[in-house]
């Protein structure tokens, strides 16, 4: 740009506002090029947007149904095979039932079996023992009488023996009574003849009579002495018979000993027996006891195991099936949505309501003459050259101060030291006053370019 060119720079700006213009008009051609583009695109869009949604809305519509139909053949597999496990536990359940019966029959004949074997075996032992004890009941009885029929010989022959000895100690005392009633006989008889003989010597007189007591006398003292004789056979019978009835006496004591013997002796054993019998008894009758209570045990047992067995098939037995709710048709819940124009699709869900597409509406164009010309100005020439001239000025007095700046730093040395060159010299000493004046001028300058738009 010259100086004093204000002509030239209005030039400028008409020229740069024809180049905007220019520009601008190109810029919005592309843009509106773009713009019908991005408008085609957009309708499009719409249109596809449109389309998409009513498809994805009849995908969706299509699904319900599907899944109501998935839905409606799964509960009705479901339930299906809920009622073949229902039907099947039951059946097992029964099974299991009868099975439980069949093991409480065969448990109970078990038991029955064992019970009656445990009875009989008690029975044995018990048939035993009362055969033991009639055994030995019959052997002491047997053993008693035999002792007490020993006895009862025993004293049979005790008493024969003592029947037959006394009878001989009285037949030898009858024998030695007679012999002595003979002998005393005989010693009258004798007593008597030699009486009679000296009688019948007839010899009178005392010496006669003498002869006569001597013969009498001689017979008195035998009959005395056979007397004597008797009373000591006498006696001596009588000390026999003693001796007999004594030994009767000790035989008889031995004989009831013994018969005492013989009785205590069953009677312990008895009593041993009886006892050991009452304890076999209480023993046999416990056993039977504790048999008829294991028994009701174990068969109370078999019981209990048959109801618990009863009771987990019942467990085991599934609940029964239920149906669940219907599932509601999506196409009869939805029929109040269907659009009746559509005869061959059924519309379960609320299309949305669209707006128009608007029509392409170009962008608003500017105007040359009205956007562009004088958009840049214009400026007064005659006063814009003065201006021209005070920014000159301007311009001079900046260039001394930054000399004079120089100056002062001592720049222009040697042989110019002197001159107003040199760091204490005009320039140097001006440089603010220099600086203030262009300053001043070139802002005044720009007050004198006045410019002018549309």
């Amino acid at each position: 740009m010259s100086l004093f060119g204000a002509s030239d720079r209005n030039n400028d700006k008409r020229k740069q506002e024809i180049a905007e213009w220019k520009k601008y008009k190109k810029q919005y051609n592309l843009n509106e090029e773009k713009r019908k583009e991005e408008y085609d695109l957009a309708r499009g869009q719409y249109e596809a947007d449109i389309q998409y949604n009513e498809d994805n809305l009849r995908f969706t519509e299509k699904e319900r149904v599907e899944q109501y139909r998935q839905e409606v053949a799964r509960q009705d597999f479901e339930f299906n095979t809920a009622t073949r496990v229902y039907d099947k536990s039951v059946e097992q359940a029964n099974a299991q039932k009868s099975f439980n019966i069949m093991a409480e029959t065969a448990a109970m004949m078990e038991q029955n079996a064992k019970n009656r074997d445990d009875l009989l075996g008690v029975m044995f032992d018990e048939s035993d023992t009362l055969l033991e004890y009639g055994y030995a009941t019959s052997g002491l009885k047997l053993e008693r009488n035999n002792k007490l029929v020993a006895a009862d010989f025993q004293e049979a022959k005790n008493e024969a023996k003592f029947t037959g000895d006394l009878g001989a100690y009285q037949i030898e005392r009858r024998k030695a009574r007679s012999e002595s009633q003979i002998e005393a006989q005989k010693a009258i008889i004798e007593g008597m003849k030699a009486a009679g003989t000296i009688r019948a010597q007839g010899t009178a007189g005392r010496s006669s009579a003498k002869a006569v007591l001597g013969v009498m006398a001689e017979s008195g003292a035998l009959r005395a002495n056979i007397a004597n004789s008797l009373m000591y056979a006498e006696q001596g019978i009588d000390l026999g018979i003693a001796q007999l009835r004594d030994m009767l006496i000790l035989d008889q004591t031995m004989v009831l000993a013994a018969r005492d013997a013989a009785n205590n002796d069953y009677t312990l054993k008895s009593t041993k027996l009886d006892s050991s019998l009452a304890v076999d008894k209480i023993k046999i009758s416990a056993t039977r006891q504790s048999i008829a209570e294991r028994d009701a045990i174990v068969r109370k047992k078999i019981s209990n195991a048959r109801m618990q067995a009863d009771l987990n098939a019942e467990a085991s037995v599934m609940l029964a099936p239920q149906r669940p709710p219907a599932i509601t048709n999506p196409q009869e819940f939805y029929a109040e949505y269907d659009n009746p124009e559509t005869t061959d699709y059924i519309e379960m869900f609320m299309r949305p309501q669209y707006q128009e597409f608007p029509d392409y509406t170009p962008a608003e164009r500017l105007e040359y003459e009205k956007d562009f010309h004088y958009k840049l100005g214009r400026e007064n020439a005659a006063s814009s050259n003065f201006g021209d001239v005070l920014k000159i000025g301007g311009m001079v007095a900046g260039v001394a101060s930054g000399v004079g700046t120089l100056a002062a730093g001592g720049l222009f040395g040697g042989a110019a030291a002197g001159s107003m060159l040199s760091s204490t010299g005009f320039l140097a000493n001006g440089v603010s006053t220099f600086g203030t004046i262009g300053a001043g001028l070139n802002t005044l300058s720009s007050s004198f370019y006045p410019s002018y738009s549309r």
